[in-house]
């Protein structure tokens, strides 16, 4: 009934911000795949490009079969990344059928590959296809941690150990850390000593810091066999901050780098 009562309102634009990883959960989306057609159909096209997602099964398995096992592997890169997409691809599938349709996109991280999907850069099976590699490529980097930190990033910076690296900038006064666990517990503890506000996020991997490096080279040949198009609508860049350049978006190095 809620969304039956959306109308547009011509004279406020909307952006669509897609999450990162760290925000899933099973059932995720479960109320609108069973009661909204435009949002079923197109989890369930996401689920068919996917196919079976490395013994786990197919998605709608995972985050609808009700299975105890989902709720390990919903945290697991290689699954939570094509999860992630499926839904947010999903959700602007289904607000636009209700006649909102963005003026400019964003996503953090992840979010940026249904950005580049909404914006034209890529194909609905080249995007699952970039973000299944992606997912299954850090998948296999060493297992690492991410700490949300409520201070700016010149603050933290003076207390952050060689080991770990600030990964995201969220906001002035939040920023992201990510590395090795045992380095991440270590600087948990002590900011909580000193009062300082923090938060685990729920990865597998230290996403964004050097422990990904490795990545870098096999996504950039996967992006490389695909067609990346000029964005139709304005993309924000998390690399930049700025507006995403027809060069940038049809550079496969700026993804990899991403």
């Amino acid at each position: 009934m809620l969304f039956r009562s959306v109308a547009p309102d011509k004279g406020r634009p909307v952006v669509f911000l897609f999450s990162g990883q760290g925000a899933q959960y099973t059932s995720m989306g479960f109320g609108l795949y069973m009661s909204q057609p435009v949002f079923c159909e197109a989890m369930e096209r996401c689920s068919r490009v996917l196919g079976r997602l490395d013994g786990y099964g197919t998605l709608i398995d995972i985050l609808y079969g009700g299975k105890e096992s989902s709720r390990d592997c919903i945290n697991q890169t290689a699954v939570s990344q094509p999860a992630l997409f499926a839904i947010e691809y999903s959700l602007a599938r289904l607000w636009e059928s209700l006649g909102i349709k963005p003026v400019a996109v964003t996503g953090h991280s992840i979010g940026e590959y249904v950005a580049a999907c909404e914006s034209g850069i890529l194909s609905l099976e080249d995007a699952i296809s970039l973000v299944r590699t992606r997912g299954c490529l850090m998948q296999t980097m060493a297992p690492g941690a991410m700490l949300a930190v409520l201070r700016p990033e010149a603050e933290v910076r003076e207390f952050l150990p060689a080991s770990l690296d600030i990964a995201v900038v969220n906001a002035p006064n939040n920023c992201v850390v990510s590395g090795p666990i045992a380095d991440i517990e270590q600087l948990s503890k002590e900011l909580e000593a000193r009062g300082i506000s923090r938060q685990r996020l729920h990865t597998s991997h230290a996403f964004h810091s050097r422990m990904m490096e490795a990545a870098y080279s096999p996504l950039a040949e996967a992006l490389r066999r695909v067609e990346l198009r000029p964005p139709k609508i304005p993309v924000a860049s998390n690399l930049t901050g700025e507006w995403l350049s027809d060069i940038d978006a049809a550079d496969p190095n700026y993804w990899a780098k991403h």
